[in-house]
């Protein structure tokens, strides 16, 4: 079985650990860099080890005490520091081709992931010193909010792909005419809209600024949308993925199309819209809050003060 000893022999372990042998032919320079997601915490990450050559993994969140668990690990002994984040492992011979060693970890904030997988290969030319793990961690709700977003884009998606089958054709799409065959507009009724600049706010320090608002409502069909000119304002790119429009009272409108018109860079500037049902106008007698979604990521952007007309 592995050894786990107590996180004070970390440096004497380092200490008597034998010197890596000279040269590029084994040595890995630096440190190996892993983003730990939801969606590749499943995933056993392969890390590869050399007999009497440690291994460092370092987290940028605490462990869970006790949450280091290793199978199949006979030969490894295992040093663990949980308040540091910092998992040292030292093989003592080669590990079996067909059984390699898997070590779990666990973290301490009860955030999404909860924790990673590792499987121990050996590899005597391409060895890795250390594996720094930065995690992107995702409460239950923001899990949640998300499979909901992906069953009402899924549900949604395919309504217009029938609706759209079942149509004979008819007049080009970007005309009057084709909002007239869309039931868009008619009969009287049309599209009424709304500037939002003066009602917007957001919290200081989002990833985006919205620089012009509007909001539309197409009376004959019982839709509304919002369209923001956005700016990014952090230092990663941001695709929207998901987005969720609730009123002050509670009410929440059924989100069935969200569209980002081009990539969106640090700096950049896009054009967002956003589109939902609205099947009584008495539910949008209050403001509403606007939240979107990273696609990929943990980040959210908030507007509050959403009104349509």
């Amino acid at each position: 079985m592995s050894t786990l000893l107590a996180a004070p022999l970390l440096l004497a372990l380092l200490v008597s650990t034998p010197a890596a042998p000279h040269g590029e032919e084994w040595d890995t320079p630096g440190a190996r860099h892993l983003e730990l997601t939801a969606e590749n915490a499943d995933v056993q990450h392969p890390v590869r080890i050399r007999p009497h050559e440690s291994t460092t993994l370092v987290f940028d969140t605490p462990l869970q005490p006790g949450g280091v668990r290793v199978e199949d690990g006979q030969g490894v002994k295992v040093a663990v520091s949980e308040a540091e984040g910092v998992v040292l492992l030292l093989p003592t011979r080669a590990p079996p081709l067909d059984r390699p060693p898997r070590v779990t970890v666990r973290f301490a904030d009860g955030q999404v992931p909860g924790g990673v997988t590792f499987r121990l290969v050996e590899d005597v030319l391409r060895a890795e010193h250390q594996v720094r793990v930065y995690r992107q961690p995702r409460s239950g709700e923001s899990l949640q909010l998300e499979s909901r977003q992906q069953r009402e884009r899924a549900e949604w998606c395919e309504a217009a792909l029938a609706q759209e089958r079942a149509r004979p054709p008819g007049p080009c799409s970007g005309s009057l005419q084709g909002l007239l065959e869309a039931g868009l507009v008619g009969e009287g009724l049309g599209i009424l809209a709304r500037e939002l600049m003066s009602s917007l706010s957001s919290r200081p320090g989002a990833p985006l600024m919205v620089t012009e608002a509007w909001s539309y409502r197409a009376e004959a069909r019982q839709q509304v949308a919002v369209e923001l000119n956005v700016k990014n304002t952090s230092a990663l790119a941001w695709t929207t993925e998901g987005a969720e429009l609730v009123s002050t009272e509670g009410v929440r409108l059924r989100v069935t199309r969200v569209w980002q018109s081009g990539p969106l860079l640090p700096e950049g500037q896009v054009r967002l819209v956003v589109e939902a049902e609205a099947p009584e106008k008495k539910q949008l007698q209050s403001t509403f809050l606007l939240k979107l979604g990273e696609a990929g990521g943990a980040r959210t952007f908030t507007v509050r003060g959403v009104a349509f007309p």
